[in-house]
């Protein structure tokens, strides 16, 4: 489809334009405010091979001009409603103009470890305050959100708001999509989480809670690992064993959930453990005070700090332990946060300023979610979220007016042509590497640190769905690819290998090791991936790997590790330390 007709007006369908792709619809930005969603057709690329797929995307056109035509009007303003239909030159509705939600992240954001470094906890209730009384409103509108996940909220200057509304329920028409992140197990058969009952309002109150748990512990209600289970750990909802459950090994990197008070706690219970269902009393969010422990620089909604309570303060040691085949040295304990780590040193900020590893301040401000830091050398430089931009052998790189650009000895040199506003690179001491998506087609690329040009052959294995998060580090002669995606209410996390060449060497999604796709590193040829049981090194098969037991103390998902030559560094919120090879150990 080239273009649609919305009001009369032509409107050309330009994929750079494009602000978004998801299983069902692509939105542009057309201008004045406005965001087009335009439907993906039966033959759409992200649909070839999937004949099901085929045959939901063909009923949904055949069916949303009557819902577009009878869709609510009396609903509350943190509902991006559909505002006029969008037709083919044949005159068939194929999807609908909206308001666009300016300088937007999803609500899923507030459940990532990495995002929330620069967002305080105190932010959550308010957030939820807001978006309660926009679920209540539309409740009283005789309407049923449906699909409620942290996909279809965007959050916008502290208040949510709900997007994807053409899915909603009313009248005759019902909800047929779901997230089973979010489904409620209520309306589930018991076998597996698939819904064989409507959505209702108490299965929207219960994707509610779903949101803020998550929002508030960094962590699923059914997630964490349970020794011995299969699957996937929210299938644990059939079985309602949470992650507050003891059998349950909690993330490292989530807040500890003795963090809140226990009407909160007791709350979670009653929905996640004994299925009661009833909207979430607004009080709980109005009472929720949080402060900021002196003594571990921990946050907590309690009286006392849960983590200091029986607990002396003791000072750091330099050396912590030798276990077996490692041994871990502490560089670094701070009060403020953590939020970079190289070969070169680290970043921490606190109290307004960015200090590198011999207290020098590098920069002053605030700390601001989903911020890039490069550190090179003495060099600092730090790259906006909405920003594509990379750093590397002390020279930057950034997307321009539809190229890539480098910065040269004289000039600024011009490195190859690529899709304005919609393309993502990283640059490592050899070679770089970059991919966008027109269309539901992805472009991928390769260029070499010091010549110009790009090689836009890369065969990554078809990316379905919507991107919701990307990283990349380089190692010897490869790049290892991270990507999270999102497809049919599913989260995969993939990874991919690219030798310098362009050729893929590996790819696999959702690998027992990937437990984030950020904080890894890559040394040699090989990548090393912090997860809660320890440091884990992969091989470029991907099928390969080792894991270190022996790091588990000082290493989480949330970690950011760094190669040194004498080590790997380890960077958490609070500490750096560097793990080496105990050399005195017996084989």
């Amino acid at each position: 489809m080239k273009e649609v007709v919305l009001g009369g007006r032509r409107i050309k369908l330009d994929s750079s334009r494009a602000i978004g792709t998801g299983g069902e619809a692509d939105v542009y930005d057309i201008g004045s405010g406005v965001a087009l969603k335009v439907y993906k057709g039966p033959d759409h690329p992200d649909y070839r091979g999937l004949p099901d797929e085929a045959a939901c995307a063909r009923e949904r056109l055949e069916s949303c001009a009557s819902k577009l035509r009878e869709f609510p009007r009396a609903l509350p303003p943190r509902v991006v409603s559909p505002l006029e239909t969008a037709t083919d030159k044949e005159g068939r509705v194929v999807g609908y103009s909206m308001r666009l939600v300016p300088d937007a992240e999803p609500l899923n954001r507030w459940a990532d470890p990495g995002f929330r470094r620069g967002v305080p906890p105190a932010l959550v209730g308010p957030l939820f305050l807001d978006l309660h009384a926009t679920v209540a409103r539309v409740h009283e509108a005789g309407v049923v959100i449906g699909d409620f996940n942290d996909l279809n909220a965007l959050v916008s200057s502290g208040r949510a708001h709900l997007i994807d509304a053409d899915s909603f329920q009313f009248g005759r028409y019902l909800c047929r999509t779901y997230a089973d992140r979010f489904v409620d197990p209520l309306c589930c058969d018991s076998r597996e989480l698939r819904p064989v009952r409507p959505h209702g309002p108490a299965s929207d109150w219960y994707a509610f809670e779903v949101n803020l748990f998550q929002s508030l512990l960094l962590v699923h209600p059914y997630g964490g690992v349970l020794p011995g289970a299969q699957g996937r750990p929210s299938e644990r909802a059939l079985c309602r064993v949470t992650v507050l459950d003891p059998r349950v090994r909690y993330p490292k990197a989530a807040i500890p959930w003795r963090a809140l008070p226990d009407e909160i706690l007791h709350r979670f219970h009653a929905t996640f453990v004994k299925d009661s269902r009833s909207p979430f009393p607004h009080g709980l969010l109005e009472d929720l005070r949080w402060t900021r422990c002196p003594a571990c620089g921990a946050f907590h909604a309690r009286l006392a700090c849960p983590s200091c309570v029986g607990t002396p303060t003791t000072a750091a040691q330099a050396v912590l332990t030798v276990r077996c085949r490692v041994r871990a040295e502490r560089l670094l304990v701070t009060s403020g946060e953590i939020v970079a780590v190289s070969p070169y040193g680290w970043l921490v900020y606190e109290a307004g300023e960015f200090r590198r590893e011999d207290k020098s301040v590098a920069f002053r401000g605030p700390l601001r979610p989903r911020t890039r830091y490069f550190l090179s050398g003495r060099k600092t430089v730090s790259a906006g979220a909405k920003e594509a931009f990379g750093f590397a052998n002390g020279r930057a790189w950034w997307e321009r007016d539809g190229a890539l650009w480098r910065e040269g000895a004289l000039a600024d040199e011009r490195v190859g042509e690529v899709l304005s506003g919609h393309t993502s690179f990283w640059v490592g001491p050899e070679f770089g590497f970059g991919f966008y998506r027109a269309g539901g087609i992805t472009v991928a690329f390769v260029f070499d640190e010091a010549r110009r040009g790009l090689a836009d052959g890369v065969a990554l294995p078809p990316i379905r769905g919507r991107v919701i998060d990307a990283d990349c580090v380089f190692g010897q002669g490869r790049a290892w690819l991270f990507l999270e995606l999102e497809s049919g209410g599913r989260i995969t996390r993939r990874c991919a290998v690219i030798r310098r060449d362009g050729g893929v060497a590996a790819a696999a999604d959702s690998p027992i090791w990937l437990e984030s796709v950020h904080g890894a590193c890559a040394a040699g040829p090989f990548l090393f991936a912090p997860t809660d049981q320890g440091v884990v090194r992969v091989e470029e098969s991907l099928q390969s790997w080792t894991e270190y037991p022996e790091t588990e103390p000082f290493v989480d998902s949330g970690s950011l590790l760094a190669a040194g030559c004498d080590g790997l560094l380890v960077a958490n919120r609070r500490e750096v330390v560097k793990l080496s090879i105990n050399k005195e150990a017996k084989p």
